[in-house]
C-alpha cells in the first residue's frame, strides 16, 4: 500500500498561519514596551508568563538603578514593574483570546516562532503535523488492504454477475435496500445469504 494522506491537514496550517496576524500585534506591543521577545517569550506568554515576570523585574531593577536618589529609586522601581507586569497581563491575556483559548479547538501555540520579531508559522510543527496526517505502510497495514481489496473485488464480481438480472437488485446489499439480493449487511455489519434467491439465477 502507498502512505496515506488523511484529511484536514492543508485546513489546519492555513488555520494556524491566519492566526498569525493576529498575534503579530501583540509581539509588537511587547517589544516596544522593551522586552526581549522571542519563541520562548512567546510560549511563556500563553502559560505561566515566569520568565517575563522575571524579565519585568530585572527591567524595573535597572531602571531604579539611574536613580542615585534612594526614595527616587524605590518609587521608579516600584512603578516600573507595576506597569511592565500590567503589559505582561494583558498581552498574556491578548494572546490566549488570539489562540482561542476559550474555546473547544484552540490554536496550538508550538506552532508558531518568533524570528527578528515577526511572528510565522514553524516549519518544524508544520513537518510534525505532515507526519501525524500521514499514515504509512506496515505489514498488518498491508494485510488489511489486501483482504479489503478482496472484498472489493469480491462485491464487484457478485454485483456484475446479476447487473442483467431483472429479479435481482443487486447481487450485495444491505438491511435498508429492499430489493432483492443474494446477501447482505446488516446495521452491525454482520453477512447474511438469501440462499433461496439463488432460485432466481
Amino acid at each position: 500500500m502507498e502512505k496515506i494522506r488523511k484529511n484536514g491537514l492543508e485546513k489546519v496550517i492555513n488555520r494556524h498561519k491566519a492566526g498569525c496576524s493576529k498575534i503579530q500585534p501583540i509581539v509588537n506591543t511587547m517589544l516596544e514596551t522593551g522586552f526581549l521577545f522571542t519563541t520562548d517569550e512567546l510560549k511563556d506568554l500563553a502559560s505561566v508568563c515566569s520568565k517575563l515576570y522575571k524579565q519585568a523585574e530585572n527591567m524595573a531593577k535597572e531602571e531604579a538603578a539611574r536613580s542615585k536618589v534612594k526614595f527616587r529609586s524605590n518609587a521608579d522601581y516600584t512603578e516600573t514593574l507595576e506597569y511592565l507586569n500590567d503589559a505582561v497581563s494583558r498581552n498574556a491575556d491578548a494572546l490566549r483570546k488570539a489562540l482561542l483559548y476559550h474555546t473547544q479547538n484552540p490554536l496550538e501555540i508550538k506552532a508558531y516562532e518568533v524570528t527578528d520579531g515577526v511572528v510565522q508559522v514553524s516549519s518544524r510543527w508544520i513537518e510534525e503535523k505532515d507526519a501525524e496526517y500521514t499514515i504509512l505502510p506496515t505489514e498488518n497495514r498491508e494485510q488489511a488492504k489486501l483482504l479489503v481489496d478482496n472484498v472489493r473485488q469480491a462485491i464487484d464480481e457478485l454485483n456484475a454477475f446479476v447487473s442483467h438480472n431483472r429479479f435481482f437488485g443487486k447481487g450485495i446489499s444491505t438491511s435498508l435496500d429492499s430489493r432483492r439480493c443474494l446477501c447482505w449487511l446488516d446495521g452491525d455489519g454482520n453477512f447474511h445469504e438469501e440462499k433461496e434467491n439463488y432460485e432466481f439465477i
